[in-house]
């Protein structure tokens, strides 16, 4: 798997369809009450966006690192962060995860099927970008998020912010304008390659058992 991803290619395409919707709507500020339901509108799509290109890739990872350990026996670095990442839940008594039905060392696909399946099931629970919500997915499959690049985590973190003061409150009017939230949606899909990158790496890198 190569970066740019098809999960971070969907997101390109689905940003520049969600764009569409501040059409005709002044760059530096909102003169209508629909200029700023439009303003919010973006916001709200452009959340979904970005929190289904986190749900993507973390699911395209984990499945594509459970492959190469069932077809070939290579344990990759998402893998291991799967696997131990699964542990560290069980060790911890979450009552959330499944039971173990085989133990790590014993039978390790097993084991790892438990881990891909119980993701599987925190990505269907996933509902933002914050910090908290990357970290929570990301971990999983070893990447952190502050690490690779902390300006677009905390760059998420405050969209995901913003998007809960849109969508938990009735507002005719916004602060934001065209240009801040295109510009800000910008920086932040340009930072996610690094995000891409670390998720492709996190495939090629490992071992065979």
């Amino acid at each position: 798997m190569k970066s740019p991803t098809e999960p971070y290619k969907s997101l390109v395409a689905s940003l520049r369809n969600i764009r569409k919707i501040l059409a005709r709507v002044p760059e530096s500020e909102c003169v209508s009450p629909l200029d700023h339901l439009k303003v919010q509108s973006y916001v709200l799509l452009a959340h979904a966006a970005f929190e289904q290109y986190i749900e993507e890739i973390v699911t395209v990872v984990s499945r594509n690192a459970h492959s190469q350990l069932k077809k070939d026996d290579r344990v990759c670095r998402a893998m291991l962060s799967l696997v131990t990442s699964e542990a560290m839940h069980q060790v911890e008594g979450d009552v959330a995860r499944r039971k173990i039905k085989s133990s790590m060392a014993s039978d390790l696909l097993g084991f790892a099927s438990s881990a891909v399946a119980n993701l599987t099931l925190d990505i269907q629970a996933n509902h933002g970008v914050t910090t908290a919500d990357q970290r929570k997915l990301l971990l999983q499959i070893g990447i952190d998020p502050e690490q690779v690049d902390l300006t677009v985590s905390a760059a998420l973190n405050a969209f995901g912010t913003k998007r809960g003061s849109i969508a938990h409150k009735v507002k005719m009017k916004t602060s934001e304008t065209r240009s801040s939230v295109l510009s800000e949606t910008t920086q932040i899909l340009t930072g996610l390659l690094a995000f891409d990158a670390a998720a492709c790496l996190q495939l090629q890198e490992g071992m065979v058992r």
